[in-house]
């Protein structure tokens, strides 16, 4: 249990708090309620665990009651507010009704949360992303390989127009075109974990936003080039992703980031504190939706 979640953070650090403010900005606590446990010592892959329509989590989504799933959302917002989480991001799985039970579990928690939902299959339906973004404050996808490209784009085009947030996974296992990912004009890109340095000082160039996620990335063996994003100017954010794979605890995020990472407490710092306010425009209500 985090006492202080900044005690670790500042430990011989110049820098001062002014405003208690801890962001975890990329989650899915949609997954909590999944225990890995019976499969201790297998070695997932990506494909295999979290992609989209057939992996593990989503067949046990699609299996699981509407109340497993929330008592699994509250717990890893219980999580989270332990070790001083005051807002958090979350890609929700489940179409309309799972952004609509994560805005309800979220308002009753008394916790801010930025939610991102998503069709509820690998398409475009105007009439359901029209309904999913009156409820939430964007889309968020799983990644271009997972979808037809013309079908993602609508999807895009349709959250721009309504002045939503707009983000995907990108080169989280494996490199994909980062050309094709920012025609979609992303508001942030989550991972980039097998990005090429050329597609990382592209990034850089068009100011993205980039959600790195390391413990989630260990999980399956992958090491982001977070140094090299440092190097070139990337905008860092940090997340936990599946709390079925690590707990949402910002703060051993941190501990892993600083004790593998050529990264200055400093600037750790900028990455949960700094950064998302001003990537993720947090001095409005961000609950508040149409």
């Amino acid at each position: 249990m985090c006492i202080s979640p900044w005690k670790t953070i500042l430990k011989g650090s110049t820098s001062t708090i002014v405003n208690h403010f801890v962001f975890n900005c990329h989650t899915h606590i949609g997954d909590a309620f999944i225990s890995l446990d019976k499969t201790a010592g297998r070695r997932w892959n990506v494909e295999e665990l979290v992609a989209p329509p057939h992996g593990l989590k989503h067949k046990m989504l699609e299996k699981a009651s509407e109340r497993t799933v929330g008592e699994g959302m509250r717990k890893a917002i219980s999580v989270m507010r332990r070790c001083g989480t005051t807002h958090f991001c979350d890609f929700r799985e489940g179409g309309v009704r799972g952004a609509e039970q994560l805005r309800k579990i979220a308002e009753s928690e008394g916790i801010n949360a930025i939610i991102l939902g998503r069709p509820a299959e690998l398409k475009y339906d105007r009439d359901e992303t029209d309904e999913i973004l009156g409820i939430a404050n964007g889309i968020g996808v799983s990644s271009i390989s997972d979808w037809d490209y013309d079908e993602l784009q609508k999807v895009a085009e349709h959250t721009r127009k309504r002045k939503k947030m707009f983000a995907l996974h990108a080169s989280e296992a494996f490199r994909e075109d980062i050309n094709a990912i920012l025609d979609l004009k992303p508001t942030f890109l989550v991972h980039m974990s097998s990005a090429s340095i050329d597609d990382i000082e592209i990034v850089a160039d068009e100011e993205i936003p980039v959600v790195v996620c390391p413990r989630s990335n260990a999980f399956f063996g992958i090491r982001p080039d977070i140094e090299g994003m440092v190097a070139h100017g990337v905008t860092l954010l940090l997340g936990t992703d599946n709390a079925m794979i690590v707990p949402p605890d910002i703060m051993d995020e941190v501990d892993y980031l600083l004790n593998n990472f050529d990264v200055s407490r400093e600037q750790a710092l900028e990455i949960v504190y700094e950064n998302p306010r001003k990537s993720l425009n947090v001095s409005v209500n961000i609950q508040q939706t149409d």
